[in-house]
């Protein structure tokens, strides 16, 4: 198996893991969707920045890379959306019925940037969505076990660090929980810890990526 598909998350989606190959490699994208009999060019991916931009697509962006954002929104049934990781966290969402959908890029800039709260924001706004009926798939990134990082983040995140590791995913998860977000669906699996499994740049600076999609 070249990807990762969580059963109890309700809507289609999977994060590919190493054996898929880079998926930054065009080709060898268009080939793994094929054998997924998915179609590459409806797929829009974010140009991703460590920022809290969102952009909401549509069927006219299929088969591009959205500039200047981490997180894109659509409720184009046709469009695909998704997110390159290789330690960061992919975080893909449904919403209700699953006619809107988010992938979201969130690294510790991200994550300090509200790149998750924006998304929320916008599917509040701008499409009336109920946070309640937003349904959260966590994918594989790098976790406690392995994320050492400087103190400086204890101010930034309000946390205290063991061992000078920062648990992204528990910040994270209380961000979604200050929304009444209760359908949260982690595959706990950690790129860093698993590296027959995952790409991870923080192991070897390397240029290969995962890619998640919704």
């Amino acid at each position: 198996m070249d990807f990762i598909f969580p059963k109890l998350f309700p809507h289609r989606h999977f994060t590919t893991i190493k054996s898929a190959d880079n998926m930054k490699n065009k080709s060898q994208r268009d080939s793994f969707f094929q054998s997924c009999s998915l179609n590459s060019k409806d797929l829009v991916l974010a140009k991703q920045v460590h920022g809290n931009n969102v952009k909401v697509v549509k069927s006219s962006d299929k088969n591009t890379i959205i500039d200047n954002c981490d997180a894109l929104i659509t409720d184009d049934n046709s469009v695909l959306l998704g997110i390159f990781t290789a330690d960061c966290i992919p975080v893909l969402i449904s919403c209700g019925s699953g006619k809107v959908k988010a992938a979201v890029h969130v690294g510790w800039k991200g994550l300090y940037l509200w790149i998750a709260e924006n998304t929320i924001e916008i599917l509040k706004k701008d499409f009336c969505i109920n946070p309640k009926d937003i349904k959260v798939y966590i994918g594989p990134h790098i976790r406690f076990c392995c994320y050492k990082t400087g103190y400086e983040m204890e101010d930034k995140f309000d946390v205290k660090l063991v061992d000078s590791k920062l648990d992204l995913s528990a910040i994270l998860f209380n961000k979604l929980k200050t929304y009444d977000i209760n359908e949260i669906f982690d595959v706990n699996q950690c790129t860093h810890h698993n590296e027959d499994l995952f790409f991870s740049y923080r192991r070897n600076s390397c240029t290969q990526r995962l890619l998640s999609v919704i």
